[in-house]
């Protein structure tokens, strides 16, 4: 599996403008109902259900904000990438920078379990996530992610 079947071009966020947990997710339910994947208000809540339950930070800059979202038909997944970075988890947790986002239609957990993997392994990548956030358009940073998982099993 992977991440170029659900990667929609559309839902790239160069430079989130909020720094707080709800305008983040705010801005990423905007762009994702932008693509089509969903409306915003769905969407942000959702994933702010989602965060609440359980924070979705893993380290090293980077969260996978997720969630299952009624009224999709695929999986799809996004990215938003922050200059400052966003305190996103608890107080020990560093901030954020890069958010892949996945959200999935009920009934796709498989899916979305496999998914969450592959980005997972995808950002031990040597280079990955530097290259990400030194991407100077959302095309460059969807041919960063391409190139990427053409290059891992």
């Amino acid at each position: 599996m992977r991440l170029k079947e659900f990667l929609n071009p559309d839902f790239v966020v160069l430079r989130l403008a909020t720094s707080d947990i709800e305008g983040v997710l705010g801005e990423i339910a905007a762009r994702a109902a932008g693509a089509g994947v969903g409306t915003a208000e769905t969407v942000s809540d959702k994933l702010l259900e989602r965060e609440r339950q359980h924070p979705t930070v893993i380290g090293s800059g980077l969260a996978i904000p997720h969630a299952t979202v009624p009224g999709l038909t695929r999986p799809s997944i996004g990215l938003a990438l922050a200059e400052d970075g966003v305190e996103f988890g608890g107080p020990e947790d560093e901030p954020v920078r890069i958010f892949f986002i996945l959200l999935s239609p009920p009934g796709h957990e498989r899916e979305h379990v496999k998914l969450l993997a592959r980005i997972c392994r995808l950002a031990r990548h040597v280079g990955f996530l530097d290259d990400l956030l030194t991407a100077p358009d959302e095309a460059a940073v969807v041919s960063v992610i391409l190139s990427v998982d053409e290059q891992h099993v």
